[in-house]
């Protein structure tokens, strides 16, 4: 009893420990995490009336400038007064501040190159701005986009070094020093994604007024946009960085000015001034005057103070101070439509707009359309004024269509619907998984058969549905377009980890070793001092001897005692029958009366098997929490290093059978899972690798790699080569153990010699072989006893002979083969081996089919003939 105290302090500990980390890595992750934010337990510099104040200043500094009223370049003496510097009072905007503005106007020439190229204008010689009421480009860019971009130095080279950040943006607590300003890219090539999202409203758009029988010019609609962007810079080992952007979009060019907006940096309020045409500066200005005034107004009546910065570029907090980091202004023009779609008759018609049909089906389907919907293709220019270098998306005309096709991509509608159906797949895929776990929880009913089972194997594949469950959750409670398949999926899975965890704790309380460690010591002792105090039986009366019988050999034993008849389960699970009869208050043993002292014993064994698997659920959430929280940093890791991280955690994920191939050889059993659950499991959970890794257009935007995909489906196919040939084989074959590694266990396919059957190891084969006189010939199987009689005389020129044996479950005549006396092992053939495990020689010595056997070990681990315990396979 003190013993089994002591164990239940240690797994209170044990429980307490890891509650205690869990609380732990909650408060690091929330008050210690490294993002790009104000933190939530430090003061901001700035108050809200003073930074509403400031942002008033700005707008009105928007609301007051002119076309030409940003000018900056290079001072030259005796230039006349119009062609002087001209700076705005804006942060970032101005000459002090020693931004390379230089290079302003190449950005706007480098605007109108791609844009040209990308929406050439109706007619030569015309106004390239203006393409006139026809609409060939998507009118609502709100989707995702990604592609390859290069790197350009720009004219001014520009160093950390070259700024003030105190004077730029007074009283903000810098991170200077030896520290690298964020977001610098430095390598020569990388990938980018970009998300935009678009808001059509009345509130966020901006309409020139025309006149009547005038046709509206391109730049006359103008749009709140803004966009998320990932960059990844492929040509050195540094981090991927997300930005948040705030711009405009003018839907009849097609053309998208972003900007970011920082302390150092007033992006979104000098906008207009990056526009490459006098007429988007002016209606890109009156947007932005009235949208930036409405967000104003809303926070100036908002009772409770916000000092945050609505247009941040910063997504996730920074609670360290503030890092500088490069700022950028991106130009983005959207490509025509296709051909195929363009050449529709009635697409040139201002009257009826394709587009707008396309858009409107999209957006509210109707079943109406059948034709592929075409991408989201665009490109783009980015230009940092302060670390003064250029990212330009790679394709025609500088790049060959093979190098890449600029930034392509997809509308928001088309991806939502591409998520839903790839979420539907994924519920059939594991409404296969829970199919599969029913039938194999129909097949492992016992103890005998649950204790094949590897516990880790389980557990492996358990975590990965417990991520999914985790996954889907978080979708579907976020997600309001995807909801319904996001639920459906986490019910699926749900029932996936719920079902695996029942088996899995079914598993851990059928293990034998871990019985006997829970089992108290107690228990044996009572028994012990119980089968001490029961009476002895007085002695049978001798037994007569008849003149004509033999008497019993000197090393013969003298004649038990009756003893009482043991019943043992249907499930063979004595342990726990002999634990439920203490706990009872009953004998261990029927039959021998009660036993005495048993109350400490009953509750020690009356613990809920649910309180025994609790903190395994537990220790299986906090590697989950732990897992997920890893694969969410890893994404702005390297691509090397994301790459290692991903690889090896699928390399171990899909090592779920390694567990089980070595539980087969230490128990030395041929059979665990079912190959119905084991071919299945491996093909549902290889699906979801198989989506993302073959196909380009998955809506996680993975690119593909069929290399590594296929080196994971070899692994996984090996290790159920491996089962089959523990199967087909031995358990142990070709597996090199020391000595002492693996338990001693009983051959039931052992290798059969005649001494051994002359010794009398085996009962009732026959020392003779098979004659001409069987039963074979009685029944007229001719052509049967030929093949016998030839596969005998195979058998004895290799040193063997065949016998034949009745197996008492079926009744049936088997014949196997025997090494004859002095002959070595020979080497077994396929067909041998196969011949061997058609049979089972039991530790009693009693011989039976392969097949009758094992369905008898199903309800039965005994002796079909004596009733002796055996070993379980």
């Amino acid at each position: 009893m003190p013993e089994q105290d002591q164990n239940e302090q240690q797994r209170r500990q044990q429980s307490d420990r890891g509650q205690m980390l869990l609380l732990v890595l909650i408060f690091y992750l929330t008050f210690f995490s490294e993002s790009d934010a104000p933190a939530l337990i430090s003061a901001p510099y700035l108050s809200a009336s003073e930074r509403l104040g400031r942002q008033r200043a700005a707008h009105g500094i928007l609301n007051s400038t002119n076309w030409d009223g940003f000018s900056p370049h290079e001072h030259k003496e005796g230039a006349p007064p119009w062609e002087v510097p001209k700076y705005l009072n804006l942060t970032g905007f101005r000459e002090s501040d020693g931004l390379a503005w230089d290079d302003l106007n190449y950005f706007k020439d480098r605007c109108r190159q791609w844009s040209k190229h990308a929406y050439p204008p109706p007619q030569e010689g015309s106004d390239e701005w203006n393409h006139g009421a026809v609409k060939r480009t998507w009118q609502n860019a709100t989707g995702t986009v990604q592609g390859k971009w290069i790197r350009r130095q720009g004219s001014a080279v520009r160093r950390k070094g070259n700024y003030n950040l105190t004077a730029i943006a007074p009283g903000v607590n810098w991170m200077e020093g030896d520290v690298d300003w964020g977001w610098n890219v430095t390598g020569s090539h990388g990938s980018v994604v970009l998300r935009f999202e678009e808001d059509d409203t009345d509130d966020s758009v901006y309409r020139e007024a025309t006149k009547e029988a005038k046709e509206q010019h391109t730049a006359g609609v103008a749009r709140e946009i803004s966009a998320v962007a990932t960059f990844q810079d492929e040509d050195t080992s540094a981090a991927s960085f997300v930005m948040q952007l705030y711009g405009v979009h003018w839907p009849l060019q097609g053309s998208i000015i972003l900007t970011t907006t920082s302390e150092k940096f007033a992006g979104i309020f000098g906008l207009p001034h990056f526009t490459p045409h006098a007429k988007f500066f002016e209606t890109s200005q009156r947007l932005l005057n009235r949208t930036v005034d409405k967000t104003l107004r809303g926070r100036e009546r908002s009772r409770l103070p916000d000092t945050s910065n609505p247009w941040n570029s910063v997504i996730e907090g920074d609670f360290g101070g503030h890092l500088p980091r490069c700022e950028y202004i991106m130009y983005l023009q959207l490509h025509a439509l296709d051909h195929h779609y363009t050449d529709v008759k009635g697409f040139m018609d201002p009257a009826h707009s394709l587009i707008d049909d396309l858009e409107r089906e999209l957006r509210f389907p109707s079943g109406a359309r059948n034709t592929k919907t075409p991408e989201l293709q665009m490109s783009l220019v980015a230009w940092s004024p302060d670390c003064s270098y250029y990212l330009e998306s790679k394709g025609p005309p500088l790049f060959p269509p093979a190098d890449g096709q600029h930034l392509v991509g997809v509308k928001e509608e088309v991806l939502l619907s591409r998520v839903n159906y790839s979420l539907l797949v994924f519920t059939f895929v594991y409404a296969v998984q829970v199919m599969l776990l029913k039938g194999q929880i129909k097949e492992s009913p016992t103890p005998s058969t649950l204790n094949r089972l590897s516990f880790w194997s389980m557990s492996m594949m358990l975590l990965a549905d417990g991520m999914v469950f985790s996954a889907s959750s978080a979708w579907s409670v976020n997600s309001s377009d995807g909801f319904h398949s996001a639920l459906l999926l986490t019910f699926v899975s749900f029932m996936s980890s719920a079902m695996g965890a029942g088996l899995l704790a079914s598993i851990r309380g059928s293990e034998p070793e871990r019985r006997a460690r829970d089992t108290p010591a107690t228990t044996t002792t009572n028994s012990t001092n119980t089968t001490a105090a029961t009476p002895t039986p007085p002695p049978p009366p001798p037994v007569p001897q008849s003149s004509d019988s033999l008497p019993p050999p000197v090393t013969a034993e003298p004649p038990r005692a009756s003893s009482p008849p043991i019943i043992i389960p249907s499930d063979q699970d004595i342990d726990a029958e002999i634990a439920q009869n203490v706990a009872a208050g009953a004998s261990a043993i029927p039959g021998l009366g009660p036993t005495t002292n048993t109350t400490a014993t009953a509750t020690a064994n009356n613990r809920p098997r649910t309180a025994q698997f609790a903190p395994v659920v537990f220790y299986f959430f906090l590697i989950i929490l732990a897992i997920m929280v890893l694969t969410v940093l890893s994404l702005s890791w390297p691509p090397g290093a994301r790459a290692i991280y991903i690889n090896t955690i699928s390399l171990l994920y899909f090592s779920l059978w390694l567990p089980q191939i070595w539980r087969n050889a230490r128990r030395n059993s041929r059979r665990s899972f079912s190959w119905n659950f084991l071919v299945g499991q491996s093909l549902c959970r290889l699906a979801p690798f198989a989506y993302f890794y073959l196909y380009d257009n998955n809506f996680l935007f993975v690119p593909s790699d069929w290399i590594t995909l296929a080196c994971l489906v070899g692994w996984v196919w090996a290790q159920l080569l491996v089962m089959i040939m523990q199967n087909f084989w031995e358990p142990r074959l070709g597996i090199p153990f020391p000595r002492g590694w693996m338990p001693e266990v009983w051959d039931y396919h052992r290798i059969l010699r005649q001494d051994d059957i002359e010794s009398g190891v085996v009962i009732g084969l026959e020392l003779d072989s098979f004659s001409s006189s069987s039963s074979a010939v009685a029944d007229g199987a001719e052509q049967h006893h030929k093949g016998l009689r030839e596969r005998a005389k195979e058998l004895k020129q290799r040193g063997m002979t065949l016998r034949n044996v009745d197996c008492a479950i079926c009744r049936e005549e088997m014949l196997v083969p025997v090494v004859m006396t002095g002959k070595p092992d020979p080497s077994w053939s396929m067909a041998d081996m196969l011949e061997r495990k058609s049979y089972m020689i039991t530790p009693c010595r009693h011989m039976f089919h392969t097949k009758c056997l094992e369905q008898w070990f199903r309800k039965r681990l005994v002796c079909p003939i004596c009733r002796e315990d055996l070993q379980p396979l």
